[in-house]
């Protein structure tokens, strides 16, 4: 005979709690361990990034992209939690070989850490000089990704570190904005972006940037958040708008178009002598949304814009930056948005321009900007463009300067205008010679209202007709049009 003893376990809630803790971190820690993953070929590294708790070591070396297939030339990284390990990794990517994004982060928890990759032109040249024959060849040089990024970041969690992008190829390319950037171009846009923005936490760190296209940089659109971009340069390329009269064949654009622009308020008029062109769209651009972005330790030359965070209504901070020799601004915020210890030059462009967005207008006393921006020295500095221009309600702009020689040309600080940029120029208040017609169709009330403006440079304020309450402490001179403005000099 069998006699069973029931035994009775005191439980303790305590050993129970740490017991199932203890479990689901090991759960966790199987779940997410990456099993190393070695890859040779470019093929190789197509499939190993579509699966799933890897760290994936591409091996050294240079490649080319057409080492793939015609229909394979990309790398659709769908799995989850891979570290992608691309150091000492070159891709070559002949333009006109390779469509659609090089590389498209759909996945979550990735890292795509190294490598180098570099859009070539077939002929081999690296800078384009002849403007002209380059936009006339659209298959092998001015062939752009129809408006795409060659890097798409639709996931989460996701981060792209120490890589350097090389775009080249697209169409116009030369000639700024003079024939449209979007819909309703004059000349078939064909653009070539850097790096796009979707997903939520993504951080760009320690990337290098060369833009040798029509396109942003690096953007944001849709459901993007908590954006972090750090320690990265970002440089595009400008060109004098002089040069555009030498275009002199039946088939150079300027010619084809008899010299005039063909955008926005400035169309019909003859392209303006002595600027400088961005052939590069923004360094870093937001789209509408929600999304915070916070900008950090980053240098962006030679764009059309340099951060340009106006239209996003999340939180957006630019910290420890330098923006030089860009077209339409330096830096533009929205409302509570911050610029702190950042500097810049306004060589080709405004060193800030607030645009007309509801979001920066309508700022509560709680919620205001905050603009603080050290005045780099320009001596190679063209054109007739303002230092800065301000809009908005209640908000403060702190203005230094380098301990350097001050520019040859003292360029204003406007605040409170009428104008859009390209006709808000160093004779403000009056009106570019033969600009006056399109001025008036174009006229847009930019109202400043109690800002708090603190100028320690020698450049000069200029307070317009739509200034009013605004508090104005100046080293340079003041010069008031407004209505109840306090000033201090």
């Amino acid at each position: 005979m069998i006699i069973t003893k029931k035994i009775k376990v005191r439980s303790n809630p305590l050993i129970i709690g740490i017991a199932l803790l203890l479990m689901l971190v090991l759960t966790s820690s199987l779940a997410s361990a990456q099993t190393t993953v070695n890859v040779s070929t470019l093929a190789e590294l197509r499939l190993a990034v579509q699966y799933s708790n890897q760290h994936i070591v591409m091996k050294p070396g240079k490649y080319t992209i057409t080492e793939l297939p015609d229909q394979s030339r990309n790398f659709p990284c769908s799995g989850n939690n891979n570290l992608i390990e691309m150091t000492g990794v070159y891709i070559k990517f002949p333009v006109g070989d390779a469509n659609g994004a090089y590389f498209r982060l759909t996945g979550n928890e990735i890292t795509l850490r190294g490598g180098e990759y570099e859009d070539v032109y077939k002929n081999g040249m690296t800078e384009v000089t002849d403007f002209g024959s380059y936009n006339q060849d659209r298959v092998n040089l001015a062939k752009g990704q129809k408006g795409g990024a060659l890097i798409i970041i639709p996931g989460n969690n996701n981060k792209v570190i120490c890589i350097k992008l090389t775009a080249r190829g697209s169409f116009p390319y030369g000639y700024g904005n003079i024939y449209g950037i979007g819909g309703g171009n004059a000349a078939g846009l064909d653009k070539r972006c850097g790096l796009l923005i979707h997903g939520k936490n993504i951080t760009i760190d320690s990337c290098e940037f060369q833009h040798q296209a029509f396109g942003h940089v690096i953007y944001m659109g849709g459901g993007y958040d908590k954006v972090l971009i750090k320690n990265t340069l970002i440089e595009g390329r400008v060109r004098p708008s002089n040069d555009l009269y030498s275009e002199t064949n039946d088939g150079d654009l300027p010619k084809r178009f008899d010299y005039k622009v063909q955008f926005d308020v400035l169309k019909g008029l003859p392209i303006p002598h002595d600027k400088m062109l961005n052939l590069t769209e923004d360094g870093i651009r937001a789209y509408p949304g929600s999304g915070d972005v916070t900008v950090e330790n980053c240098t962006i030359k030679k764009c059309r814009s340099g951060i340009k965070l106006y239209m996003t209504s999340g939180k957006a901070i630019a910290r420890n930056c330098t923006v030089l020799d860009c077209i339409v601004e330096g830096y533009s915020m929205p409302s509570d948005g911050k610029v702190i210890n950042c500097r810049g030059n306004a060589a080709y462009g405004p060193l800030i321009y607030i645009h007309p967005a509801d979001n920066f207008y309508q700022v509560e006393a709680a919620h205001r900007s905050v603009i603080e921006l050290e005045l780099l020295p320009s001596p190679h500095a063209v054109g007739n463009h303002v230092m800065a221009a301000i809009r908005g309600t209640n908000n403060i702009f702190k203005f230094t300067q380098a301990a350097s020689p001050i520019d040859a040309v003292l360029r204003p600080i406007v605040v409170g205008y009428y104008s859009q940029f390209e006709l808000l120029t160093t004779e403000f208040p009056g009106v570019p010679k033969g600009y006056k017609q399109n001025y008036e169709s174009n006229k847009v009330d930019y109202e400043a209202k109690e800002n708090t403006i603190i100028n320690e440079t020698e450049y000069p304020v200029i307070l317009g007709e739509h200034s009013e309450y605004n508090n104005v402490t100046s080293y340079g001179k003041i010069v008031d049009y407004g209505k109840n403005n306090v000033k201090f000099r």
